[in-house]
């Protein structure tokens, strides 16, 4: 017989700062930064290309920092989410793999931030950074889609799953 008490941990949440059931705000959470941090590098390519490259550099700066608030809020829920996953299983070892890419992917934008103060235009090094940071962020949210779609980490259970594809009366 196999023990399902570990799944059944992992897709409860494990406080009510992670979401209800079958809804966790760590994949919501998620957006703000990702959004944040994608548009950051179209406006260093435009900024690039622009005659006017300090508005779209000043516009690439305010949206890595609020990438950077954004992630630090995602973080700590994807944090109480992994905190459900048994030790010692593939999906709490993909968790932390998911958890250090993102982390790594936070300080190449700290860092390409950095790179930009005070800058009128998008310095090089800080461009090859923000789409380094989403290189990694790209691999880090395929191994979050495993954690989710494969694993059924904070997702609901298959007899809650089946009730949607019941028949309507």
């Amino acid at each position: 017989m196999v023990d399902t008490a570990p799944l059944t941990r992992a897709k409860y949440p494990r406080s009510l700062i992670a979401g209800p059931y079958g809804h966790p705000f760590h994949a919501i959470a998620i957006i703000l930064p990702i959004g944040a941090w994608v548009s950051a590098s179209v406006f260093d390519v435009i900024a690039v290309m622009s005659p006017d490259a300090a508005v779209f550099a000043l516009g690439a700066r305010i949206l890595i920092a609020i990438g950077l608030l954004g992630a630090v809020v995602a973080s700590v829920l994807g944090l109480i989410d992994w905190s459900s996953i048994p030790k010692g299983t593939p999906a709490r070892a993909t968790g932390l793999t998911h958890m250090i890419l993102n982390l790594i992917a936070m300080s190449v934008f700290a860092g390409s931030l950095a790179l930009r103060v005070d800058e009128e235009t998008v310095p090089t090094l800080a461009m090859i950074a923000s789409f380094g940071g989403l290189a990694l962020l790209s691999v880090s949210g395929w191994l979050g889609g495993k954690l989710a779609h494969t694993y059924g980490v904070r997702v609901a259970t298959e007899t809650t799953q089946a009730e949607g594809l019941e028949p309507l009366p």
